[in-house]
């Protein structure tokens, strides 16, 4: 069967649009059956949590803490997986009989991860049972310390080990352990804790429909923290989506109020670029408790004041960004002139270490290279965060490097360091290094890759609304981008902000388009006509909802 053939067939199985089978014939789907687990959202797509090393010991161990009463705490991280991880966990638990207090490091009090002091607080209070979220499989010292005071330690985490032995914890969950059979190696840490509860609330008999009301907090997490939207994850986050409109959680009532944009539906850009920076901000700008404690308030009139307060963090966070990207920039050309390498290195004292990481990726993506920001503190040492460009892998490029961190750790696409300010420089070259044992080159031109190409006519409301069929989209699955040939540019306007918007005309049909931060574009846009590469949003207004091109760019 042809491309052309399977793409109709699809289309009269699931009664779509030959175009959007078109997309999910180019995203590999190669029979009917395939199809199926795009289209078909009740298709179960998960795995047996008990595949996961470890997880009886796992559940043993909190089975014996509830029966014994012990207090447990559980320690996460300030990001918005290790937040919302937490919440799942912290909520879930408590509903099946063992209530337990929190803990979440302060990246401006301690950095990342366990530490000494952190464990002494907890030590203090009581604590006999350790559950570690997003953090631990590195922590050998850490969990060594926690054993030697008396603490049982479990860690669900979802990084890869540090290969320098694991930590000798009483339980550890994580699909990267050597021997691990669960299948999906690309799970976030809200993910993993989602398996774990889904386990332990399955052999203990408690329903596992009331788990479901933690979903929306998975989908959160994993989104946030951008993995690869396989199969199961797709399913997770598709899940807790479904569930945003008729949550009972205060806080997913409010989110999904104040940001979906389409009332019948909570997409992946909602989530991505309206209510994860909200959660990140507190961690960002301050102590992330706020976030967690929004998450888990049960007080209507408690969690309206803890709103606001991450609304006063998001705004502030937006200032420093903006601040701190134009310092960025400056430094850069200070470093490197017009010679830029393969991966930006740029440093400067105490930048606000909450927010390096968001202007890490805006500069990337600016530059189109890997890009390291690094803020080096009063005391010498240098907190680094990095932010990946084409297909550079930080964590293989960091790896080689580990001598001269104080700590580190990270994904593919997105990593975190420490190390002191004297080595900054030993690290750009041997970051450089890294560069060329992975071949990686920087992509020079702007990327008006596109999927398929379409006229004008095929995009309407009725396509959007199959399109979300394929949601969510991010990493491995990103949104679909479109070229459109022969399009004539009416009604060209410059707004403020270095934007553009006209209308895109092609034959008899007209769609308002917008290209955000393009004024380059602006010549090429006022020629008689353009081949216009694109994608197709929703634009609501005032109830009224309409078809929009965001606008990549032209190509000849």
């Amino acid at each position: 069967m042809t491309n052309a053939q399977l793409s109709l067939e699809i289309a009269k199985r699931h009664k779509v649009s030959v175009l959007l089978a078109r997309i999910l014939v180019l995203r590999g789907v190669k029979t009917l059956e395939e199809s199926d687990r795009w289209l078909d959202w009740d298709i179960p797509c998960e795995h047996d949590p008990f595949l996961m090393k470890n997880m009886d010991k796992a559940i043993a161990l909190v089975s014996n803490a509830r029966e014994n009463k012990k207090k447990v705490w559980i320690y996460g991280d300030y990001d918005l997986d290790g937040i919302s991880g937490a919440a799942v966990l912290a909520g879930a638990l408590g509903d099946w009989g063992l209530p337990v207090n929190w803990m979440l490091p302060n990246r401006f009090d301690g950095g990342y991860g366990l530490s000494a002091g952190t464990l002494q607080k907890m030590k203090d209070a009581g604590a006999e049972c350790l559950i570690l979220i997003d953090t631990g499989i590195t922590a050998r010292e850490e969990i060594k310390a926690a054993k030697e005071f008396g603490m049982e330690v479990l860690v669900l985490d979802h990084h890869r080990p540090s290969g320098e032995g694991l930590p000798i914890a009483d339980a550890i969950l994580d699909p990267f352990l050597e021997d691990c059979e669960y299948p999906n190696k690309s799970l976030c840490a809200a993910g993993v804790a989602y398996k774990f509860l889904y386990a332990l609330y399955q052999k203990t008999g408690k329903p596992l429909s009331d788990l479901e009301e933690y979903l929306p907090l998975v989908s959160l997490g994993t989104l946030a923290d951008i993995v690869p939207l396989n199969a199961e994850n797709m399913c997770l986050i598709r899940k807790g989506m479904d569930k945003f409109s008729n949550s009972q959680c205060l806080a997913v009532q409010i989110l999904y109020e104040k940001f979906a944009t389409d009332k019948k539906f909570v997409n992946s850009n909602d989530i991505h670029y309206r209510m994860a920076p909200l959660l990140n901000a507190p961690g960002r700008m301050e102590s992330p408790n706020a976030s967690l404690e929004f998450l888990l308030c049960k007080n209507e009139e408690e969690i309206e004041s803890l709103y606001n307060k991450l609304v006063e963090c998001n705004t502030e966070r937006r200032k420093v960004e903006q601040d701190i990207h134009v310092q960025v920039i400056k430094r850069l050309e200070e470093i490197y002139g017009n010679d830029l390498p393969k991966v930006l290195i740029i440093d400067s004292l105490e930048w606000n270490i909450g927010v390096i990481g968001i202007v890490a990726a805006r500069i990337a993506q600016e530059y189109k290279r890997p890009t390291a920001i690094i803020s080096v503190q009063s005391d010498g040492i240098a907190a680094a965060s990095a932010r990946s460009s084409g297909a550079f892998n930080w964590h293989a490029a960091l790896y080689p490097c580990r001598d001269i961190f104080i700590r580190w750790g990270g994904h593919v696409k997105a990593a975190g360091f420490n190390m002191a300010a004297e080595k900054i420089s030993e690290l750009r070259t041997r970051i450089e290094e890294q560069a060329d044992v992975q071949d990686f080159v920087p992509v020079t031109k702007e990327n008006t890759q596109y999927d398929l190409e379409v006229s004008l006519s095929e995009l309407s409301l009725k396509f959007l609304s199959e399109l979300r069929k394929l949601e969510p989209f991010g990493n491995e699955n990103s949104y679909p981008v479109f070229l459109a040939r022969q399009v004539s540019v009416k009604g060209f306007k410059v707004l403020n902000g270095g934007h553009i918007r006209f209308y895109a005309v092609q034959s008899r049909v007209s769609i308002p388009a917008i290209a955000f931060n393009k004024m380059y574009l602006a010549d090429s846009l006022q020629k008689n006509n353009v081949n216009l590469v694109f994608e197709v949003r929703s634009n609501i207004y005032q109830g009224v909802e309409s078809v929009q091109l965001i606008v990549h760019g032209v190509v000849e």
